[in-house]
């Protein structure tokens, strides 16, 4: 078995697997602009769950893996469909809500702060030691998605709504307590039977509250560009991302996996400058050393 601070001992896949896990999700940020030109982002979760969940189930179907539902035990069962409201309904609906009150900016900055609370989460849930190293790349790459994220500017004058800021927060919160609360079953359950229960669940609760809010309209309307780049984010960002990460965080120790959350703007910032033609300042760049260099400290540390 891999201990937590043996570095040495866990093959470089798993690292890739992380890379290419970021990147996906990274991969909503310029697709999702898109997309959410003509459809609201309660329908684009809604969907984004649906294809991701359908895509898991056939490939467990296909595999034969389907069958070991029979063997899950109850309170794995429930603990799965449990990491669904965290981790997909209670998660989205946080952070849209904080973006309808505060800027994307300090969204994604508050956002990011999940990987400081998974540390302390999982020393007191998992027993994980944190030593001060790793505290100190993690607090080298926050400082990096701070840079990157107000790389194309912030307006430091703008008014902030508190309540705003508490979703944002909360929604942090949200995906730390799944992280971590996720490793301890995964330990127990495939990874994927576990992320197929908990976009089940998530699904459902999303579909639920889109149908008594905004409904699905505009879905119907939307063009086929819409749909394609949909299905290709709920095939990559949710069936293939969140299973991956779940399947790592069997090797890893949460609290070094979840350094690579800071990627992910670092992705998102080049993607979007690929595809959606946005600038690309000096800061992103000091940002993007200090992240990678805060993701090699911990994933060196032991």
């Amino acid at each position: 078995m891999t201990r937590p601070g043996d570095s040495a001992r866990i093959p470089w896949i798993v690292y890739s697997v992380m890379l290419v896990t970021t990147l996906f999700w990274a991969l909503g940020h310029p697709l999702g602009r898109i997309i959410l030109r003509t459809v609201h982002p309660f329908q684009l979760a809604f969907i984004n769950l649906l294809v991701g969940l359908l895509a898991l189930v056939a490939y467990l179907a296909a595999s034969g893996k389907l069958r070991s539902l029979r063997a899950v035990s109850r309170g794995d069962l429930a603990g799965s469909l449990g990491l669904g409201v965290l981790g997909f309904a209670v998660y989205q609906v946080l952070t849209f809500s904080a973006l309808s009150r505060i800027p994307a900016s300090i969204n994604a900055v508050l956002v990011s702060t999940n990987v400081v609370m998974i540390a302390p989460l999982a020393a007191l849930v998992l027993g994980e030691r944190l030593r001060w190293a790793r505290a100190a790349a993690i607090v080298c790459a926050f400082a990096g998605v701070v840079l990157i994220t107000f790389s194309q500017g912030f307006a430091a004058g703008t008014r902030i709504d508190p309540i705003g800021c508490t979703f944002s927060l909360l929604a942090a919160l949200s995906f730390a307590l799944y992280t971590v609360l996720g490793k301890r079953v995964v330990q127990r359950t495939d990874p994927l039977i576990v992320t197929a229960l908990a976009l089940f669940s998530g699904a459902v609760l999303l579909g639920v509250a889109t149908s008594a809010t905004i409904g699905f309209g505009r879905l119907w309307s939307a063009d086929g560009q819409a749909w394609s780049l949909m299905i290709l984010l709920g095939l990559t960002m949710i069936g293939f991302a969140y299973p991956a990460w779940f399947a790592c965080l069997k090797r890893l120790p949460a609290s070094r996996a979840s350094v690579f959350i800071y990627l992910t703007p670092v992705f998102a910032v080049i993607l979007s400058f690929l595809i959606l033609g946005e600038r690309v300042t000096w800061p992103f760049f000091a940002g993007g050393v200090l992240v990678l260099g805060g993701i090699a400290a911990a994933t060196a540390s032991g």
